[in-house]
């Protein structure tokens, strides 16, 4: 049976790549901190309950995945911060960077041993990465350093594992919401809604991605896109393209 690992899976967009891979064929270890939410994903998702800012979470997972055929890893889970520059400190910089940055790089490592030849590893980018959004400092950072972490860890471990970033746009994703509500908390109503009017005016596409969209392709790069490895593929509805 082969496997594949999606952390984040209980919402948004690792909760549509389980339900994809699922479909496909593949048993799913699905990772989050709700089992409640893993669960209700049926059949074929086996719920992983960790942590992954800790270093017990990350080991619950390479248990988990221990003497599996891995053929996909998707790090989906990933946590925004709205916050200005003069309110950010250490303590937020640390929490997001552990959740976007550092759990992705120590969880692939852990799972090395149970990777097949040819396996798969996607990390989920964000286009905050290559477009400025206030109040994002920090959280675009931390997903900007993906890229490194793509051609790096790409040039590493070929030719038995490929690593790409497939970077969605706006998503309806409950973390979307948040970040929205966050903000609009701390900028007010008005301010949100004249930012939103501005950046939907530049998706090609004329709004947000579903996330069933965004998974088509993060399953794509994992399991078919052969020749493909130290790449970032950009799904943002045309956003970046103006």
């Amino acid at each position: 049976m082969a496997y594949a690992v999606v952390t984040g899976a209980s919402s948004g967009i690792g909760a549509a790549v389980a339900r994809h891979l699922v479909r496909r064929g593949m048993q799913v270890l699905g990772v989050a901190r709700r089992r409640d939410a893993l669960t209700a994903l049926g059949d074929g998702v086996e719920p992983v309950v960790a942590d992954l800012r800790t270093d017990e979470g990350i080991a619950a997972v390479a248990s988990a995945a221990a003497g599996r055929d891995v053929h996909a890893v998707v790090h989906a889970a990933g946590m925004d911060d709205v916050r200005s520059l003069a309110a950010t400190g250490r303590a937020e910089l640390e929490a997001v960077w552990a959740l976007n940055v550092t759990a992705p790089v120590l969880l692939t490592g852990m799972l090395l041993p149970v990777l097949a030849d040819g396996a798969g590893v996607v990390f989920v980018g964000s286009t905050s990465a290559l477009r400025g959004i206030d109040r994002h400092a920090g959280y675009g950072a931390s997903k900007a350093a993906l890229g490194g972490l793509t051609v790096n860890l790409a040039a590493e471990l070929a030719p038995r594992v490929r690593v790409n970033t497939v970077t969605p746009g706006g998503t309806r994703t409950p973390m979307t919401e948040e970040y929205l509500a966050a903000y609009r908390q701390g900028v007010g109503a008005e301010h949100v809604r004249r930012q939103l009017s501005l950046e939907q005016g530049r998706l090609l596409l004329g709004g947000l991605a579903d996330p069933a969209d965004v998974a088509t392709t993060i399953a794509h790069v994992a399991l078919d896109a052969r020749a493909m490895t130290g790449s970032t593929v950009i799904v943002d509805g045309g956003f970046t393209a103006r």
